[in-house]
Parts: C-alpha cells; sequence; structure tokens
C-alpha cells in the first residue's frame, strides 16, 4: 500500500484542472450558446443538416462560424476527457513539472480557440499545446515505469 503526501504544487495541479474545466464550461461552452442565439441552430443539434441551413437561410459565413465555435468546444470536451485523467496520474509523482505543462495546454488551448473563432485554418496557432500535452503523458508514463521497476 502506498501513501501520497499532498503538497502546494499538487493544490497547483489541481487549480490548473479547475482552470481547464472553466475555460471548458463557461468560455467555450457559452460561446456555442451565442453562437446558437445568433444562428438559431437549437440544440441538440451539434452539426446543422443541409436542410436546417436552408430553412434558416443562413449563409456559408453563417454556417462557418457557427461550426468554428461548435468545434471548439467538442474538441475540447474530447481532450479533457483523455487529458485529466493523465494529468492526475502524472501529477501524482511530478507536481511541479505537471503544473507547467498544465500552463502550457491551458494557455495553448486558449489560443487555438481564438484562432479558430476567426476560422478554421487558424485554429494551428495554439497547436503548441501539445507540447504540454505530450509531456503530461511522458510523465505518467515515467511514473508508470517507476511503478512497475520499484515491485
Amino acid at each position: 500500500m502506498a501513501t501520497i503526501e499532498l503538497t502546494a504544487e499538487h493544490g497547483k495541479c489541481i487549480a490548473i484542472l479547475i482552470l481547464l474545466w472553466l475555460q471548458q464550461q463557461l468560455v467555450f461552452a457559452i460561446a456555442v450558446a451565442f453562437a446558437r442565439k445568433k444562428s438559431g441552430i437549437d440544440a441538440p443539434t451539434l452539426y446543422p443538416r443541409d436542410s436546417e441551413i436552408k430553412k434558416l437561410n443562413l449563409s456559408e459565413k453563417d454556417v462557418d462560424s457557427y461550426m468554428c465555435v461548435q468545434r471548439v468546444h467538442q474538441n475540447n470536451v474530447e481532450f479533457l476527457t483523455c487529458f485529466f485523467p493523465v494529468m492526475l496520474l502524472a501529477m501524482i509523482d511530478y507536481p511541479t513539472k505537471t503544473f507547467y505543462a498544465g500552463i502550457v495546454v491551458l494557455m495553448g488551448r486558449m489560443v487555438t480557440a481564438l484562432g479558430y473563432y476567426r476560422g478554421a485554418s487558424k485554429r494551428v496557432a495554439g497547436g503548441w499545446f501539445h507540447f504540454g500535452e505530450y509531456y503530461v503523458v511522458y510523465l505518467a508514463g515515467k511514473f508508470a515505469y517507476k511503478l512497475i521497476n520499484e515491485a
């Protein structure tokens, strides 16, 4: 049986997790609500069919604008469901490194969103968040390796 002594550095990691959650639930989800209101695309529709686009008399620009906002939100949902557990594992043994990598992810995801809101091709501006993401995966793997070899 192992015990974990939680430190201030672990608290910082938890704070980053909360900020990532708030970014998703407040910033990105609220942007979708505004895009829905502006376009008339009601929930539960994620991506409107051609018939809905025609019925709402939406231009190609209207549809692209809505789709970009929706994709920021949906992509982040997909990302966080995989990232959160890995970050939690990495922070157990490497809280300081995980904290800094989490900051890179948080900031990069925001830059990605801001680019994406201007057009799908501009989303790559924040692609550097992957450096933080992959580093967290590395740290979790390093932790797993350490546990396996201690047995």
